[in-house]
């Protein structure tokens, strides 16, 4: 009897699992549940100027791990956390371009991309 009521109980994990599969791959949704990718994030406050031209120090990224729009905005403020900056990130093409005010550091935006939990590639 205790072997049924746990093979129920992993049939029932499993559908529950490849239900959440199948919403994620179909575009229904996101890989992060929505929202932030982890329950510890901060709302991204992007800086009031986004003119290009006032920011004349730029560079591009190539990140690894993003999959979804939440995935693109944590990775976003991350580099924007430094203040002074502002990022134009795109999930679907594992890219960042970072735009600043003042010389960028690529030791300082790689580490904020790692504690975000992606990986700059390259």
């Amino acid at each position: 009897m205790i072997n049924v009521i746990i093979v129920a109980i992993v049939i029932v994990a499993f559908a529950f699992a490849g239900r959440r599969a199948i919403q994620v791959f179909s575009g229904k949704r996101d890989c992060c549940g929505g929202g932030a990718c982890d329950t510890g994030a901060k709302r991204r406050q992007r800086p009031a100027d986004l003119s290009e031209k006032n920011y004349p120090y730029q560079a591009d990224l190539s990140i690894t791990g993003m999959h979804c729009e939440n995935c693109a905005n944590k990775v976003a403020g991350a580099l924007e956390s430094a203040g002074g900056a502002w990022a134009d990130v795109d999930f679907r093409h594992g890219s960042a371009h970072v735009f600043a005010k003042q010389p960028l550091d690529q030791q300082a935006m790689r580490a904020a991309v790692r504690r975000a939990g992606y990986r700059v590639a390259g």
